[in-house]
């Protein structure tokens, strides 16, 4: 406040000598400086007195010293005003002569009400609100809530994959194992599921109304992960709603007729893509196994998308292929991944890390997609 008194205190002193040297003229008639000079006086007091030109804090703009502000505002106005060129025009010209003092007063009340409505204008270090705070995904997934039926479960010959790749995983997980019962009835207990695993290996059980209530839970922003190497025979039933919604079509079936193992080997579309990279590095299936768990006929299925479609294929039988031939499929902005072939016809270690990183990606997405 002081160094505010003192800017004013300077710029009076030179008002009143600027005011001294004029009147030692002696001229009659008014000095139109001293005139503009006087103006500028009026002006000064009358900013100094004026309500604060910087917004309150509660607008969000940094905070500035309102008495700092109004005296730089009017040390300008003061000096633009001593600056003016005379406004009473020369009697030389021969214009009608005005009152010098008529038209200084009209010009400071002018320029009194423009300073009032001033608003300073925001500088390239004004303060911007701070980003909103990032969700702790990694926290949400290990307090999720997951329904699993992995029907494998009963066949003591096989890893149950879903369930090994699950022991990575934080969260309530509801297993039912192949007690397809049991699953209905938790899709229809009212729970908030965040994420449903079918892993239907021994093929058609899970078709009909399961799809129906799956889709309504999916609807209402559930993640899914579905291993369904049967969906030829069921396309065309309660499925094919969610199908149209996911963006895809069955393309055609996938038989084996015994060949050369790498005949049935698979490509990723874009190996950066998290369902390969997170949090396991999963390469490529080269080949199936050398004694696959179905080796002849129906092994499985190839998914195209459909035009005007925002689903994604992962994963694809011939490399570059990125609409046709899909054997892993995302839709519903990664809320969704279909598997369609046999988890135990590739090796078991990369299907787990492979199981792991599915359920990473799928509730990655829906949490990321719930308010």
């Amino acid at each position: 406040m002081k160094r505010h008194i003192r800017t004013l205190g300077i710029i009076t002193i030179a008002i009143l000598f600027t005011l001294a040297c004029n009147l030692s003229t002696g001229t009659p008639n008014p000095d139109p400086n001293i005139v503009n000079t006087q103006a500028a006086m009026a002006l000064t007091q009358t900013a100094l007195n004026n309500v604060p030109l910087v917004p309150s804090a509660t607008v969000g703009v940094p905070t500035q010293d309102p008495n700092l502000v109004n005296t730089q505002v009017a040390m300008a106005m003061t000096q633009t005003a001593m600056n003016i060129v005379p406004l009473v025009p020369s009697a030389t010209v021969g214009f009608p002569t005005q009152d010098p003092n008529l038209v200084n007063t009209q010009v400071a009340m002018a320029l009194t009400v423009t300073a009032m409505n001033v608003v300073p204008t925001a500088t390239a270090t004004q303060e911007q609100p701070p980003p909103p705070v990032e969700q702790d995904i990694q926290a949400l997934i290990d307090s999720s809530n997951i329904l699993v039926y992995e029907d494998m479960v009963s066949d003591y010959q096989y890893i149950t994959v879903v369930a090994k790749a699950l022991k990575s995983v934080g969260g309530h997980h509801e297993y039912v194992g192949d007690a397809m019962g049991t699953f209905m009835d938790n899709l229809n207990s009212g729970t908030q599921w965040d994420l449903i695993i079918i892993a239907a290996e021994s093929r058609n059980a899970i078709q009909g109304d399961y799809w129906t209530e799956v889709k309504d839970k999916v609807d209402d922003g559930a993640a899914l992960v579905a291993e369904v190497w049967y969906l030829n025979d069921i396309s065309d039933g309660k499925i094919a709603p969610f199908l149209r919604e996911c963006g895809v079509d069955v393309q055609g079936d996938w038989q084996a007729g015994g060949g050369n193992r790498i005949d049935y080997g698979m490509y990723w579309v874009d190996p950066s893509n998290p369902v390969f990279n997170t949090p396991n590095r999963v390469n490529r299936f080269g080949a199936w196994l050398t004694d696959p768990a179905w080796p002849f006929g129906d092994i499985g299925d190839f998914l195209e998308v459909t035009d005007s479609s925002k689903a994604e294929l992962l994963a694809s039988l011939v490399q570059g292929e990125d609409s046709k031939k899909g054997l892993i499929t995302s839709c519903m902005d990664g809320r969704v991944i279909l598997q369609t072939f046999c988890s135990h016809n590739y090796p078991t270690n990369d299907m787990v890390a492979l199981w792991e990183n599915y359920i990473n990606y799928t509730l990655t997405n829906h949490f990321l997609a719930t308010p």
